[in-house]
């Protein structure tokens, strides 16, 4: 048989196919061209270079994957769809001369017709768009519109690559099916129903445990850093539990609501409820997959979302509720070697020095310091054995802290006094304290109320205002700002715990984790617009720092500290080290923006993907319904059921299972709340009220998304039926 009649049969059964093929084309374009926009940004330098634009090849990068995953995911089912609607098909041509070569040929050509059009179409939509995405990322990061029009040869090769690949992969499959298959059964196999299945108890109970364990896990993660593992521990066990729950759950579901008589001995819920039992395994898989993708959606765009919309809130909250437009930290540790080995200590430069410096790095950037204020402190985390809290140093990210862990800002009660605005005073070895999370407990639950530090005797004896301060890492749910008498005592403390630090080092003060105070002064300069507007390569620190250097260098030289003799190699040793830090409401704006726009977009298009397949799948769900209870319901229109009874039967078929995804990931989203909240606190966002509007409006929105599917895929349900 000549390759154009094959051409020509190929294309005939696409178009009489067009009912199937269609969905099938579009989704190969959207992810198509979903796919080469991430893969494009993940590569376009100008993306790349500009403010903000660093964090975007990274982030575009993890939604190529996902949407690589996915598509593989995707291909397969629409595959596998075509195939069980085509198979009679098949197997006619078989019964009418054709060999299984010859059907093999239509189908790589049906094959090659429909993937060439979708990487075509997909391409060409990707190439149209990512322009649109460029408008919308700067708009996002608040940057000047990037000018031209974009295409990458290298990501269209990858793209159409990668894509053609898992089409041809899926043709083999089905090819490899077809071979296995004898006449007879391509002819049966698209009529063929389901037995009534059985409650598979085994599936059942490992459903509710892993369920269960992830549903625990998402309730009882403590601290932000720990919620990073558990996350996605708990994400594993309850895609495991969703799919066994739906694929043994269901079942017995509708088989308790069949025992109940009232409610099945009605006409039309008898009919849902048998139909659907008697195909609930192959429905199963696809209702789990759609609580899944939806779980998705609400969990991005929630997310992100709450991130973007909620950096202004974030920047005001960390600048202590907008009183600071820049935090400078400074320390100077200098080490020498003696004849007993190296000894280290810290120093600093006195205020009024830091002052003049921070005022002229202000003044070359045009305009003036006008608030400047002290926040000395040590951060650390604790832990409390026995009345003594000493310095833990934390061996790996995700640890599990030990009993009596927390993490303690200590200041003086003149600084705290100078920032809040309060006016609180405390007697020798007394403290006040502060909660730095909402979810920290009454101090006494972890520190007793007497206890030594450094060597230190303290005394909690009260709560004071807090104040919007965030501690260096989170490891702990357990934070707390601790306020003490004076500076000396803080010096005290921290000489203590440098000489606890030494004894458990075996003196060697260059490799233990020294204590240190380091000087934070809270800044807050005339016209802080103007600093972000010059100051766009964040240089103004590294003014300062140069500034700091100096200074360090002339006091060395005056003989405030000793000098480094590296000409001498006999002589002593020794060297200084500058430390500096230097955060300011537009530098942390920009990273901000950066990162949480990044999420932003990503989240969109992935919600925009995991959104068109569950459609897809509940469309083919429907297409595949439809067709087999066609048949069924003609039968009973024949023994007396009217249109408008069929058209309630099916509403309740719908409506019995189908929205069982639905609620099942609302359910999912209630539960991850916590661990999502903790996620969110570490990635520096703190308005949990913010995060409960999101995501009700993203339950809501979604709600409202799924209904205009489901009442579209009910109509074309009835008409097939019909």
């Amino acid at each position: 048989m000549r390759l154009g009649l094959f051409f020509r049969l190929a294309w005939s059964n696409i178009k009489k196919n067009h009912q199937l093929y269609i969905p099938h084309i579009l989704a190969g374009t959207g992810l198509t061209g979903v796919f080469y926009v991430m893969l494009t940004l993940a590569n376009d330098k100008r993306i790349e270079d500009i403010k903000g634009g660093y964090a975007i090849p990274s982030i575009m990068a993890i939604g190529c994957a996902v949407v690589a995953i996915l598509s593989v995911i995707l291909v397969f089912f629409t595959n596998s769809f075509l195939m069980k609607q085509r198979t009679r098909e098949y197997g006619m041509y078989n019964v009418l001369g054709m060999e299984k070569r010859h059907v093999g040929r239509i189908m790589f050509l049906e094959n090659l017709i429909s993937t060439t059009i979708s990487l075509v179409s997909g391409v060409l939509f990707g190439i149209l768009i990512y322009k649109l995405c460029c408008l919308f990322i700067c708009k996002m990061l608040h940057v000047d519109t990037i000018l031209g029009f974009y295409v990458d040869p290298g990501c269209i090769a990858k793209t159409v690559g990668g894509f053609a690949l898992m089409y041809f992969a899926a043709f083999l499959w089905n090819r490899f099916r077809l071979a296995r298959l004898r006449p007879v059964e391509l002819l049966a196999s698209a009529g063929a129903g389901e037995k009534e299945p059985k409650i598979k108890w085994i599936l059942l109970v490992i459903g509710l445990l892993t369920l269960g364990a992830g549903y625990y896990i998402a309730l009882t993660t403590k601290t932000p850093l720990k919620a990073i593992p558990d996350f996605f521990k708990a994400v594993i066990l309850v895609i495991i539990g969703t799919y066994a729950l739906f694929l043994a759950g269901s079942i017995a579901l509708l088989k308790l609501l069949r025992k109940n008589k009232g409610f099945y001995y009605r006409r039309k819920n008898m009919v849902a409820v048998s139909d659907l039992l008697y195909r609930m395994k192959q429905n199963a898989v696809g209702l789990a997959s759609i609580a899944i993708l939806a779980t998705g959606v609400i969990v991005m765009m929630s997310t992100t979302v709450c991130l973007y919309t909620g950096t202004e809130q974030t920047i005001k909250q960390y600048f202590l509720n907008g009183d600071a437009d820049i935090f400078l930290r400074t320390n100077c540790r200098h080490s020498e070697e003696t004849e007993n080995g190296w000894e280290t200590h810290n120093y600093q430069l006195p205020a009024e020095t830091i002052r003049e410096l921070t005022e002229k790095t202000v003044k070359d950037y045009g305009t003036e310091v006008v608030s400047f204020r002290p926040m000395r402190n040590l951060s650390d985390i604790f832990r409390f054995e026995n009345g003594k809290g000493s310095i833990y140093e934390v061996r790996s990210t995700f640890a599990t802290m030990p009993e009596g862990t927390v993490q303690l800002i200590i200041l003086p009660v003149e600084d705290y006094n100078g920032i809040s605005g309060q006016s609180v005073t405390l007697g020798d070895g007394e403290v006040g304290w502060f909660a730095l999370s909402a979810d920290s407990p009454e101090i006494t639950k972890t520190v007793p109320e007497q206890f030594r530090i450094g060597g230190q005797p303290l005394r909690i004896a009260k709560e004071v205002k807090a104040l919007s301060l965030t501690p260096n890492e989170t490891y702990t749910a357990d934070a707390y700002g601790l306020i003490v008498p004076s500076i000396d005592t803080l010096d005290a403390i921290v000489d203590g715990l440098d000489r606890e630090l030494q004894e458990a080092y075996d003196g060697d003060s260059r490799y233990y984790l020294y204590a240190a105070v380091y000087y934070t002064y809270c800044v807050q300069v005339a016209d802080a617009g103007k600093l972000a507007e010059v100051d766009t390569e964040m240089q103004m620190a590294s003014t300062f720092g140069t500034y700091l250097q100096e200074r360090v260098k002339e006091t060395e030289n005056d003989g405030g500290e000793p000098e480094n003799d590296e000409d001498d190699p006999e002589g002593p040793k020794s060297y200084t080290d500058v430390h500096w830090f230097w955060e300011s409401t537009w530098g942390m704006r920009n990273e901000l923006f950066a990162m949480y726009g990044s999420l932003f977009f990503l989240g969109i298009l992935l919600s925009l993907v995991f959104l068109f397949t569950t459609a897809l799948i509940i469309y083919y769900k429907q297409i595949s319904e439809g067709y087999d209870d066609r048949s069924r319901f003609q039968i009973l229109q024949k023994v007396g059921m009217t249109q408008k009874e069929t058209k309630g039967t099916i509403r309740r078929q719908i409506v019995i299972v189908f929205f069982l995804p639905l609620v099942t990931a609302v359910i999912h989203m209630l539960v991850a709340y916590p661990v999502t909240r903790k996620l969110l606190k570490l990635l520096m966002m703190p308005n949990d009220m913010l995060f409960v509007i999101c995501t009700g409006l993203t339950i809501v929105a979604f709600a409202l998304i799924y209904m205009v599917i489901y009442r579209m895929t009910a109509r074309t349900y009835y008409r097939i039926v019909r």
